[in-house]
């Protein structure tokens, strides 16, 4: 479904990384999309790195886990990952269809490219 999903992007730049792994790019913004296994019980994953984050910021940290769980954002949620601050949802694969699956990335696409540029400006963040 997903490499169906990339065959759709067009002339978007995207990769097959592995048969559980791709990454597109829509604007500033790469949104991984991985599979936790290719087993009946496997789960979705798609994230955006939004930028290095290896000084913690109290304020900031405050700032993003208000957001999650927030309609603003629509099922994603801010987290830190590789000392990155990312933007991620994850669901089981099972009922998953492609107007979801798009939807997703779509989702995570924009509220990243939204808050990266955002974030940085907000809390004086350099990368």
């Amino acid at each position: 479904m997903v490499n169906e999903f990339l065959v759709n992007c067009g002339d978007a730049e995207k990769e097959t990384v592995s048969e559980q792994e791709w990454w597109i790019i829509n604007g500033s913004v790469k949104v991984q999309i991985f599979l936790t296994t290719l087993e009946d019980n496997a789960e979705l994953v798609v994230a955006a790195n939004l930028f290095r984050y290896e000084q913690t910021d109290a304020e900031l940290n405050q700032y993003v886990l208000q957001l999650n769980g927030t309609f603003k954002l629509k099922g994603v949620c801010f987290g830190i990952r590789n000392k990155h601050l990312v933007l991620s949802y994850i669901r089981p694969v099972q009922g998953l269809d492609p107007e979801e699956l798009e939807w997703i990335i779509a989702s995570i696409a924009v509220i990243a490219d939204e808050y990266d540029d955002f974030l940085i400006n907000k809390f004086r963040i350099s990368y």
